[in-house]
């Protein structure tokens, strides 16, 4: 591991600003790192509103989110001024006895709670980084918030206390900052290089790449551009931050989390400069979806993801097409990766109830709502064609529920897709709604959906079939679980509760003649298990083949199709 930076200097003396609401805010936030002998080791909040007026109000503690659990345990040292702090009904709550209305400030410090920088094969690095040299937070894994606060209302926030020399970027830093933008911020500080890619666009990236930091910006500056013409947006704040992971030698991973205005990114430097702009361009595209065509429901938001992530893959695929981003090989690729995952998943007529039961514990069933919905959007595109002799495409549907979102705030875009759909394009959906999304029903896609860039082909393809289940299998401390007798991996000699030592795995290079190996602790004997992933089993799997020899004139038009010009 390279030796990491530390910061020597003294502590900057002023208080900075980041962000000013023209009204009074209902929330007001603090933060400052706490750095000794130049290294960071803590960051203290302190969290300002009034009391509820019947003199109780009940604070929120970080819990659950994004698959983690248990948040509160990285804050530390919980106190308040201007109210008795009691405790919750459990550890993720707080009770605050004070005067009717009072100014209450709750105090803590944030920590990070297992030694060492975010490495691949762990869960994902959501939970507070504070290292000696920087620091990463997510706004829904530090801040502590009154329970009835208005999520609308206006936020200020502000951090003092940096290093001289240090680096500090958060999509906070804006105005018009709401309570729901300040829990879905993230916040970095430290030996990050801030660049500005133009556009409101802004990095914060660390470590070292195999692309230079001007690669990255141009890389990010085309997108955004791209998008905001898709849209017909004006520039505006978004920041990508951009952290490198540890990883085994020939292993990759890369992942991420969207925030309210930015995009949290974490990979192995080895990771292909492709998927990356693909991660970027699906990330940056939750600027508009699902949030500015309807949002998402108040609770079991699962039940939407077929859209909000689904659509925002198709909106951003085409992006990229019409941008120059993608050749239509690049598209043909992505969506025969999307459709072979999805014809050979044993999930993919799961129906929505099971996705809100299994979104966050079944991998295979978290990949469905992103297949499912960038099919639908596809065979619905496909539709609206069809209906207007040309006239229209989805893209107007998607375009004309960024204006009816604007008017109906108060319904998500799930409500207000059959009535814009209709209006729009005369099509119906609510058959689709009810067999694709709510009962899981699987997906046709027509031969020719693409003409004139090629045609759906078929290919018998063998299943890959892993031989354990590794999320109980992670779920269980890397303890084997889900071996069956004489399946492959049985045969080859891996037992329920062996000690899981050593796997790698792609999602996207699945391939069932090539034989995967296990790493485990059998008994204190470390052994290297190998077998062919499968139980000989075969499947029709749907490919997109472009044509081959296509003139210039039927390249221009196949890229028409898919970019939508």
């Amino acid at each position: 591991m390279r030796k990491l930076l530390r910061f020597l200097c003294g502590l900057a003396l002023a208080v900075v600003p980041l962000s000013a609401a023209p009204a009074p805010p209902a929330l007001d936030v603090m933060v400052r790192p706490v750095v000794e002998a130049g290294a960071f080791r803590a960051i203290d909040v302190a969290v300002s509103f009034r009391g509820e007026a019947d003199g109780e109000t009940v604070l929120d503690l970080p819990d659950a989110w994004g698959g983690e659990d248990d948040l509160w345990k990285a804050l530390r040292d919980i106190r308040a001024d201007g109210a008795a702090l009691r405790p919750g009904a459990d550890d993720a709550h707080r009770i605050l006895r004070h005067a009717p209305g009072a100014a209450i400030t709750v105090r803590y410090r944030v920590v990070q709670e297992t030694p060492g920088e975010p490495e691949a094969g762990r869960r994902n690095p959501y939970r507070p980084i504070i290292q000696s040299s920087y620091f990463h937070l997510l706004g829904n894994a530090i801040f502590a918030l009154p329970a009835n606060i208005d999520q609308r209302a206006a936020a200020r926030f502000a951090i003092s206390g940096l290093p001289v020399g240090a680096a500090f970027a958060s999509d906070a830093q804006h105005p018009m900052l709401t309570v729901r933008a300040l829990a879905e911020s993230v916040l970095t500080g430290g030996d990050f290089r801030v660049i500005d890619a133009g556009g409101g666009l802004r990095l914060a990236i660390r470590g070292v790449w195999p692309i230079s930091d001007a690669d990255w910006r141009t890389r990010v500056s085309r997108i955004g551009a791209a998008q905001r013409a898709y849209w017909s947006a004006s520039s505006e704040p978004y920041l990508v931050t951009v952290i490198p992971v540890a990883g085994d030698p020939g292993s990759t991973s890369v992942g991420g989390t969207g925030r309210d205005d930015g995009f949290a990114f974490f990979a192995t430097i080895n990771a292909a400069v492709g998927v990356v702009e693909r991660i970027l361009g699906h990330e940056m595209m939750h600027t508009w979806i699902p949030g500015r065509i309807g949002g998402m429901p108040a609770s079991d938001e699962q039940t939407d993801y077929w859209l909000s992530e689904g659509f925002t893959d198709w909106a951003s695929w085409r992006v990229n097409v019409r941008s120059g981003v993608w050749s239509a090989e690049d598209f043909a690729n992505a969506f025969n990766e999307t459709l072979s995952a999805y014809d050979l998943s044993a999930s993919r007529t799961a129906g929505n109830a099971r996705i809100v039961e299994t979104f966050w514990t079944d991998a295979e069933v978290q990949k469905l709502p992103y297949q499912r919905g960038l099919l639908i959007a596809t065979l619905w595109d496909q539709r609206v064609r069809m209906a207007t002799r040309g006239a229209r495409d989805f893209d107007d549907v998607l375009l004309r529920l960024q204006r009816a979102a604007r008017r109906r705030p108060d319904i998500t875009a799930v409500q207000l897709l059959p009535h814009t759909m209709r209006r729009t394009t005369g099509v119906e959906i609510g058959v689709d709604l009810t067999e694709l999304v709510a009962e899981g029903r699987a997906i046709d896609i027509p031969g020719d959906i693409f003409a004139p860039c090629g045609a759906i082909v078929i290919d018998m393809k063998t299943l890959w079939v892993r031989g354990f289940d590794f999320d109980a299998t992670q779920r269980a401390g890397w303890t084997v679980q889900g071996v069956t007798e004489g399946n492959a991996a049985w045969r080859a000699g891996l037992r329920n509760g062996m000690r899981l030592r050593q796997w790698s795995e792609r999602s996207d290079a699945r391939d069932a003649t090539r034989p995967v190996t296990a790493g485990v602790d059998d008994n204190g004997v470390r052994r290297d298990i190998t077998w062919t992933p499968t139980d000989g089993s075969v499947r029709a799997v749907r490919r997109l083949t472009l044509a081959s020899g296509m003139t210039v004139a039927q390249r221009n038009a196949c890229n028409a199709r898919l970019g939508g010009d």
